[in-house]
């Protein structure tokens, strides 16, 4: 028996196939072989049945199986999904400024990246203190290849051991990954000739990089 307008939910769905039949949860508890209190967790989204549960709740319903199962898994259910946490985060246009703008942020987050943007990229973030630069440096050319677009979280000027950041010193904004014992920006590079910068040389961190993007 398939119902029209269904709840958008399995746990709706089974509450109002049973309602049609004239059952009440115990009555379909022990048609199915299981405690109310499942059938009342199932109707109100605590968990889902699994599949060979559906199938038994469908016969005993008279509905078809895919109808039930068609419907929106439980909060719970979905959470379990590796991704979920990922997807439930809000997509949001992060502004693409130039590496010498970035420089601004060393001395005020209060300023509005959106005002400075050249371009956006689209990112999932539980933060929207964001921007993005182009890195293209050797000295790090084994972590972040030519063309390489980083995001950075500029409220977080707090890098944690092994963390990259976008660091301003005497010789201009760069990106490295932070040490702390000894306290170093340290390079990743193909190439011998990168030395580590002592971090009492450096003027400020501008924030830790969130993501890294490959443009090809």
């Amino acid at each position: 028996m398939e119902i029209a307008n269904p709840p958008k939910s399995i746990g709706g769905r089974i509450r109002q196939s049973r309602k049609a039949c004239n059952l009440s949860q115990a009555d379909l508890a022990r048609r199915i072989g299981v405690t109310q209190p499942a059938v009342a967790n199932w109707e109100s989204g605590v968990h889902d049945p699994r599949r060979l549960m559906l199938a038994r709740l469908a016969d005993a319903l008279h509905t078809p199986l895919d109808w039930l199962a068609g419907g929106d898994r439980s909060a719970l259910e979905r959470d379990k999904h590796a991704g979920a946490a990922y997807i439930r985060r809000a997509l949001q246009h992060v502004p693409i400024i130039s590496m010498e703008t970035a420089t601004l942020f060393a001395h005020n987050q209060k300023i509005d990246p959106h005002t400075l943007a050249e371009d956006y990229i689209p990112v999932t973030a539980n933060t929207d203190t964001l921007f993005a630069v182009f890195i293209d440096d050797e000295a790090v050319n084994l972590a972040f290849p030519p063309a390489s677009l980083v995001v950075v979280d500029y409220s977080d000027n707090q890098p944690q051991d092994g963390n990259y950041c976008l660091a301003l010193t005497p010789a201009g904004p760069l990106v490295r990954q932070w040490n702390e014992h000894p306290r170093q920006l340290r390079p990743l590079s193909s190439s011998q000739d990168h030395e580590a910068i002592d971090v009492s040389e450096i003027t400020a961190v501008i924030g830790c990089l969130l993501v890294a993007i490959r443009i090809l």
